[in-house]
């Protein structure tokens, strides 16, 4: 059974439902309400794979004043999970989160690491879709590993030795490793002092780095001190991974220009 909450963590919870109205001065408590229509969450589903990071971000939202950046969560897709995944989780908590359907997503929020249903995730104000290249290899300028070896699975320190050593693989023969991970963070508590330097708890970004921290000399990315919740931290915010090594591949209609023309096109063809 999870610990009692201090009173720091039940008023960060309480932040992600307060919306902040500048003109006239007023908060509102509304868990609902959403910038992200149907016709998005549609094109989501249909643009949306298996290991792909998806952002999402809300207007107004209290939380969103004092997380950096423009996107302020991140989770990973894991598409189909089926009864046979449960086999994969090892938190006794977990067993309460593991929830089987066509189109997933495990994210952590205030609750801990859970997974929910792809449409559910959708009920934001922006959102964007990330993916691994096709081909996986090492970056030159890629960025020394801030996550011990030790707290790696075996197949995860082969992917990771492999790159390191400067060959290449395609990316569905990490995803299953990936996979497996994610699902065993499931009932992780949630780590509201956003503390990269230990994963017993772990907040959004913290889940999607440690999932795929075997590729972590792909997308290069590691903590660096941000101010959030007016205390300074060392961190990694969801826009972090918008100048990693993964393509933008869709965002919805609500999200600003300077992100939408980042999208990758495909490749333009002559209909023959």
């Amino acid at each position: 059974m999870p610990a009692r909450r201090s009173l720091r963590e039940r008023l960060l919870t309480l932040f992600g439902d307060i919306k902040i109205y500048p003109f006239p001065m007023f908060l509102l408590y509304d868990p609902g309400s959403y910038n992200v229509r149907g016709e998005d969450a549609r094109e989501a589903i249909n643009r949306i794979r298996p290991g792909d990071i998806v952002l999402r971000g809300y207007r107004r939202y209290l939380d969103g004043y004092f997380i950096p950046g423009y996107f302020s969560h991140a989770g990973l897709y894991l598409g189909k999970v089926s009864d046979e995944d449960r086999q994969f989780v090892t938190i006794e908590r977990g067993r309460e989160m593991f929830k089987p359907g066509d189109q997933m997503v495990v994210h952590a929020m205030a609750d801990g690491v859970f997974m929910e249903d792809l449409l559910t995730f959708c009920r934001c104000d922006h959102m964007a879709i990330l993916r691994f290249p096709e081909t996986i290899k090492r970056i030159p300028e890629s960025e020394p590993l801030s996550i011990p070896l030790s707290a790696f699975t075996a197949d995860e320190v082969s992917i990771f030795k492999y790159l390191e050593a400067g060959d290449e693989f395609n990316f569905e023969e990490a995803m299953p490793v990936i996979r497996e991970v994610a699902l065993r963070q499931l009932g992780r508590e949630y780590d509201f002092k956003f503390d990269f330097r230990s994963f017993e708890r772990l907040s959004c970004t913290e889940f999607v780095y440690y999932c795929t921290k075997s590729l972590s000399l792909l997308m290069s990315i590691k903590p660096v001190v941000k101010r959030v919740f007016f205390i300074r931290k060392s961190m990694i915010i969801p826009d972090a991974y918008l100048d990693a090594a993964l393509s933008l591949i869709w965002c919805s209609d609500s999200t600003v220009d300077e992100i939408r023309d980042k999208i990758v096109k495909p490749p333009v063809t002559d209909g023959s």
